[in-house]
């Protein structure tokens, strides 16, 4: 009678025992795929730096760029034109980028040349929110196609407005800050609010050329705002 009475609550122990190890497997696996998926989202982020540290060369080379395209035909971005034009451009002297300043009007950028009349820091999402204002980078100039790029350039006066010198760094009459957006392209559907960009970079550099008219320069400040 006793031995039969054991051998009953043996079984509904064993079968605890069971559950209790189930549960602890499961919670084991949950937490190892949990820091996989940190580690993947931590990999994309450090690999979309690099992109965007890639891109900042790109960058320069557009704001030292010639007036005329290989073509023979007018670089609208390095050529101011008439009054009655309205497109973006690099300023070569200060009363030009009065110029751009007119032509942005309430805008703070346009293909991604800005000209603000005051410093604001905005943060990473701020910029996102201006892409639509950003120059965007050719997917040929990228490493992977699973990401896409953009970038503005802010042109300042070659004053201590950045906090760089109390005084202007001669000769080159700009200082350009720029910034650079790397995100991952949604495989599918579109963006909204609640499905915001995954695994999104935003890093900022300020540089300036060697004289007014020089190909090479200095950078200044690097920094990430993600």
């Amino acid at each position: 009678m006793v031995k039969a009475k054991s051998t009953g609550f043996a079984l509904p122990a064993v079968l605890g025992i069971l559950a209790l190890t189930s549960l602890a497997c499961a919670a084991v696996w949950r937490m190892q795929w949990v820091h996989q998926q940190l580690l993947n989202v931590q990999s994309h982020l450090i690999r979309n730096q690099q992109i965007g540290d890639g891109v900042l060369p790109l960058v320069v080379q557009d704001i030292v760029g010639s007036a005329t395209m290989p073509d023979g035909q007018t670089n609208l971005r390095h050529f101011a034109g008439t009054d009655a034009q309205t497109h973006a451009f690099f300023p070569n002297t200060p009363s030009e980028r009065d110029k751009l300043q007119t032509r942005l009007g309430t805008s703070m950028c346009q293909a991604g040349i800005c000209a603000p009349k005051t410093l604001t820091e905005l943060n990473a999402d701020q910029w996102q929110n201006l892409v639509d204002q950003s120059q965007p980078v050719d997917s040929a100039s990228l490493p992977i196609k699973a990401v896409s790029a953009f970038y503005w350039v802010e042109v300042w006066l070659n004053n201590s407005a950045l906090g760089f010198s109390s005084s202007p760094l001669p000769p080159s009459p700009f200082i350009y800050r720029i910034t650079v957006l790397v995100r991952e392209t949604p495989t599918t559907g579109p963006l909204t609010p609640s499905r915001p960009q995954p695994n999104s970079v935003v890093i900022q550099a300020v540089w300036s050329r060697a004289t007014q008219t020089a190909l090479s320069g200095k950078w200044h400040s690097w920094k990430s705002l993600s």
